[in-house]
């Protein structure tokens, strides 16, 4: 029984003895299961991190993408970009908010043909005869002239080169023996000089036609036949020399533009050395005054003697240039809405947003009703009219702050607000144009007179020094401001190389006799 017993036992001990082998080898099992676990969470963890920073370089990916397509899209519809910066591949803006049509460019069917008018006999200077030796018919040489021809007239011009010798007779007093002669004007100082002529022609090639020094001085050996072949340093110092003779007219210039009851003013970037200058343009329809700068600063803004000197009672039209608003200056600042029309085009262009379409055609809209009132010798808007645009104006701008709240995020959201922002705090300052007809809706009168430096910049390359994009900027000023009042600019600066320019009082005048 014993026996019996033990032996049970000893089949129990080995079933426990398999069974913790089991166990054993269940646990290890269980521990490879959690092993496996424990680096599955960890994958796990790896991959949303990784899918976290994938997702966030998907959307940065995208902003970028949003940001240069706005790039691509830049025109001259939503910045100050030129049509003629237009790209080959891209469709051409249509400037001045014309509409395209079907028609045809140039002179439309039923149009009058633009001709010169027909000669008076007395007008005619020179005659040349084109006179037949044979029949084309036959080949006779038997021929003979009749009563009749055929009269074609032609306009035309020769440079014809001069050489001019001035003679000084010597004059002796017979009551003193003192000789004398008449006196010599400056501009023969020399044995040999060239004439007024040429020192205009080459100014008005360097100054009205933007060409560089060496082709200004090839353009006048070409014309004059090889005949008159003027040095790069002789052009260049022309250019001083009439800057010079220009200092009282600038001055007198600059006095007459702190009498304006509106000036326009603008810079642009222009080169000087190969550093980025500065080139300013102050005036109005009948002044144009030039100051050249090494760099935009308030500093070179006060040498300029203008906005400083502006009393209260006068209004500057602007590009929102905030050194405007600077509490030393006392005039009153009005904004150019050409700039805010394509501003609220590139918002529409980067967001579809509702707003800044609406508010852009309530504005071309209106001004576009004002030109008519202005053609018809009204003066301003009624009371109704001008109650009805602001209510409008204020509902766009209440939707404005609703659609940038919802896109704020988005690409061209902060810039979107930057601008909403701007329109609440300058509200009358771009709609002074509205209740007021004698007041410009835009600044394009000082954009359109600093184009010319930019075609300088594009065919000369740049200035040599600041003293040269001064002298520029001298006779830009006096050359402008002739042609705004109806003088030949060429006259004119044969005037000023004969030592005799026009004074603003002459320009001035009713009457302009030479």
């Amino acid at each position: 029984m014993k026996a019996n017993y033990g032996q049970g036992l000893y089949r129990e001990y080995e079933l426990l003895l398999t069974e913790n082998e089991e166990i054993k080898a269940k646990y290890k099992m269980l521990l490879k299961e959690h092993d496996l676990l424990q680096k599955e969470i960890e994958l796990r963890k790896r991959l949303e991190v990784e899918v976290t920073e994938k997702a966030e370089e998907i959307e940065a990916l995208k902003k970028e993408i949003l940001r240069l397509n706005g790039y691509i899209n830049i025109d001259g519809t939503n910045s100050g970009i030129p049509t003629s910066k237009t790209p080959i591949s891209k469709k051409k803006v249509i400037p001045n908010s014309r509409k395209k049509t079907d028609k045809k460019i140039g002179g439309q069917a039923g149009h009058p043909k633009s001709k010169l008018k027909a000669f008076k006999d007395e007008e005619i200077t020179r005659t040349q005869v084109h006179e037949s030796n044979e029949c084309p018919s036959c080949g006779g040489k038997e021929i003979k002239a009749t009563d009749e021809s055929i009269n074609k007239d032609e306009l035309d011009y020769e440079v014809v080169v001069i050489k001019r010798r001035h003679k000084f007779p010597v004059y002796e007093c017979i009551e003193c023996g003192h000789k004398f002669h008449e006196p010599i004007s400056v501009g023969l100082k020399e044995e040999n000089q060239y004439g007024s002529n040429v020192q205009a022609l080459s100014l008005s090639l360097m100054n009205i036609g933007n060409v560089s020094v060496n082709k200004v001085r090839k353009m006048i050996y070409g014309l004059s036949e090889e005949e008159i072949n003027p040095t790069e340093g002789y052009i260049i110092k022309q250019q001083k020399k009439a800057a010079k003779a220009l200092t009282n007219f600038n001055n007198d210039l600059t006095n007459r533009c702190l009498n304006l009851s509106t000036v326009y003013w603008d810079d642009t970037v222009i080169d000087i050395n190969k550093k980025r200058g500065c080139l300013r343009f102050y005036g109005d329809e009948k002044i144009a005054l030039y100051k050249a700068h090494i760099n935009k600063s308030k500093e070179g803004l006060d040498e300029d003697n203008i906005l400083k000197l502006l009393p209260e009672q006068a209004v500057v039209m602007h590009d929102h240039n905030k050194v405007n608003y600077n509490k030393e200056y006392s005039f009153s600042n009005i904004e150019c809405n050409v700039h805010l029309l394509r501003d609220l085009q590139k918002t529409t262009d980067n967001l579809e947003h509702e707003w800044s379409g609406r508010l852009k055609k309530l504005l071309e809209k209106t001004n576009t009703e004002r030109n008519e009132k202005i053609e018809k010798g009204e003066s301003s808007f009624d009371d109704a009219y001008v109650k009805t645009f602001y209510e409008e104006f204020d509902k766009i701008m209440l939707k404005a702050a609703e659609e940038n709240k919802e896109d704020y995020n988005k690409y061209y959201g902060k810039d979107e607000l930057t601008l909403i922002l701007r329109i609440f705090e300058y509200k009358d300052n771009y709609l002074s144009w509205v209740v007021n007809f004698n007041l410009p809706f835009s600044n394009n009168l000082s954009e359109r007179a600093l184009r010319g430096a930019k075609s300088k910049m594009k065919v000369s390359g740049q200035f040599q020094n600041v003293e040269s994009a001064r002298n520029y900027a001298a006779i830009k000023s006096y050359i402008e401001t002739c042609y705004r009042n109806g003088i030949n600019q060429v006259k004119a600066l044969v005037r000023l190389c004969k030592g005799n320019p026009y004074t603003l009082d002459e320009i001035f005048a009713s009457d302009i006799s030479e």
